[in-house]
């Protein structure tokens, strides 16, 4: 498996790494194909309510978010090169990106564009190319929803 140029999925994942899988089913994975990652935990001190989050990392590329030993999103940069089915990838410019899929909109307060298709980019505000796409579970759209953790 080519872990850095598998297809994006929105709401479901990349390649066979999917959002219907587990932690432990992840790290199973991942160690099957001889993919090395590291994983940290970040502890949302403070955060109501305070669920650790632990994110694989794997190279400097890819990093899978689970909380509760569930996936619920994945952060694509740098030298990925896989697409989304619309063709945006890394490196896309901003404004093909615009063309691809009209439903992006740029959130000022987060400072990236958010797709109805269920996507994020983050553009680099000097090259205007995409710089990560971000997919995710359909519960992260509903703060409320999300932050219950029952999904």
């Amino acid at each position: 498996m080519n872990i850095n140029n598998l297809s994006i999925v929105p709401f479901k994942g990349i390649g066979e790494i999917g959002f219907n899988l587990s932690y432990d089913e992840t790290k199973d994975l991942l160690k099957r194909y001889g993919i090395k990652y590291t994983v940290d935990v970040w502890d949302n001190k403070g955060c109501d309510p305070e669920v650790p989050w632990s994110i694989i990392r794997i190279g400097k590329d890819i990093s899978l978010f689970f909380a509760k030993g569930k996936m619920f999103k994945i952060l694509l940069e740098d030298d990925y090169t896989g697409s989304l089915e619309n063709g945006i990838c890394i490196g896309t410019s901003i404004t093909k990106a615009l063309e691809l899929d009209s439903s992006l909109i740029y959130e000022d307060s987060e400072e990236y564009y958010s797709s109805s298709l269920g996507y994020w980019l983050e553009d680099d505000p000097d090259s205007q190319k995409v710089i990560s796409i971000t997919v995710f579970i359909k519960e992260l759209l509903d703060e409320d929803t999300f932050f219950d953790y029952k999904w």
